[in-house]
């Protein structure tokens, strides 16, 4: 996924205008766009809710908002300073799945 459409997914999350989180430049010259690990709670939230009464649209959905946020949550070292292992929880089928899919883009 492009920095621009998940910054655009990123506002759909957050319920901001388009625009509102602007991509950045980080030192080594890389871009990312902001609000990406807000949008990832509330997209984790959202899945945790509605993992037993969403309907599966929305389920696809949100996984593949998720997982579109796996490449930029590394290149910001979300995955050193919480490694993927440690996104596992019994309690929060989304943040499992964060910790599911950042093993498989790492490996």
């Amino acid at each position: 996924m492009s920095n621009e459409a998940l910054q655009e997914t990123n506002n759909k999350a957050l319920g901001t205008a388009a625009g509102t989180f602007p991509i950045v430049t980080l030192p080594d010259g890389r871009k990312v766009p902001t609000g990406t690990v807000g949008a990832l709670l509330v997209n984790i939230k959202a899945f945790d809710e509605g993992f037993d009464e969403g309907s599966e649209e929305d389920r696809v959905r949100l996984e593949l908002a998720i997982r579109s946020a796996i490449p930029t949550l590394h290149k910001i070292g979300m995955f050193d300073l919480f490694a993927p292992d440690e996104w596992f929880s019994q309690s929060s089928t989304g943040r499992s799945l964060v910790g599911q899919l950042a093993k498989d883009y790492i490996a």
